[in-house]
């Protein structure tokens, strides 16, 4: 049976432990499914400028490049963490670097695909300070920095990303996400996946369109889990791949 992955919020970073954990699945994958879909935040940051790599970054670009060489379809979704990365990896390693969200179709189900940041239109802070750091401005002025003093201010500005509006990220939202669903749900899509939110859940919204389920993805650090749909529309939280 066919099968394609949903995977969250990995976090890499250099000197991180998890980093074996996560090439360990990459190894295993192709046995799993035909497709992955990397639903954002696979580092703590991650822009698309030679300048920024570290060795984290290039060790899971050369595993996720022999994925792709070995037939997996790759897709990522880009997070709150992800800054212009469809410039440099755009066709290698992924197929497609989606910038906010995009639609596919597989196993019977219309599906709506987002890093999920957006969904709270109630956090206007976040959604200004969002505009401000992906926008073309800010990435130009660190591009023109050493590539030193451009890491250290890009992760100070990521920091500071991270404490706005902490009201809004102690709570998952929700009635905006119900929202938001019902208006992909009258769109045509009968499922959503999420990241961002680092909890794992499966939900559930009728309307006037008909129902859609919603699905949001545990942060795959803390317990190495993803989503598989099934070619038969069967749809699974699961572990795979990453043991030692």
């Amino acid at each position: 049976m066919n099968s394609i992955l949903f995977l969250g919020d990995a976090h890499l970073r250099d000197g991180d432990p998890e980093l074996q954990a996560f090439l360990r699945f990459l190894q295993d994958a192709p046995s799993h499914a035909a497709a992955l879909y990397l639903m954002g935040d696979l580092f703590d940051l991650w822009v698309g400028s030679p300048a920024f790599l570290t060795e984290c970054h290039h060790r899971v670009l050369e595993a996720l490049r022999r994925l792709r060489a070995a037939g997996m379809d790759l897709v990522y979704v880009e997070g709150n963490r992800d800054y212009r990365l469809g410039r440099l990896f755009e066709s290698d390693p992924f197929r497609s670097v989606v910038r906010e969200k995009t639609e596919i179709t597989f196993g019977g189900r219309r599906i709506h695909l987002a890093h999920g940041d957006l969904v709270n239109r109630a956090d206007r802070q976040y959604r200004f300070w969002r505009r401000v750091a992906k926008g073309p401005l800010l990435l130009g002025v660190l591009e023109t920095l050493p590539s030193g003093a451009a890491r250290r201010l890009a992760t100070r500005l990521e920091r500071d990303m991270a404490r706005t509006n902490q009201r809004h990220r102690e709570r998952f939202p929700e009635e905006e996400c119900r929202r938001y669903a019902l208006e992909v749900r009258r769109l045509g899509a009968d499922m959503m996946v999420l990241g961002h939110f680092h909890q794992e859940m499966r939900l559930s919204y009728a309307g006037a369109e008909g129902s859609i389920e919603v699905f949001v993805l545990p942060a795959w650090r803390e317990a190495h889990r993803l989503l598989v749909l099934r070619d038969d529309g069967e749809v699974a939280f699961e572990a795979l791949g990453a043991g030692g």
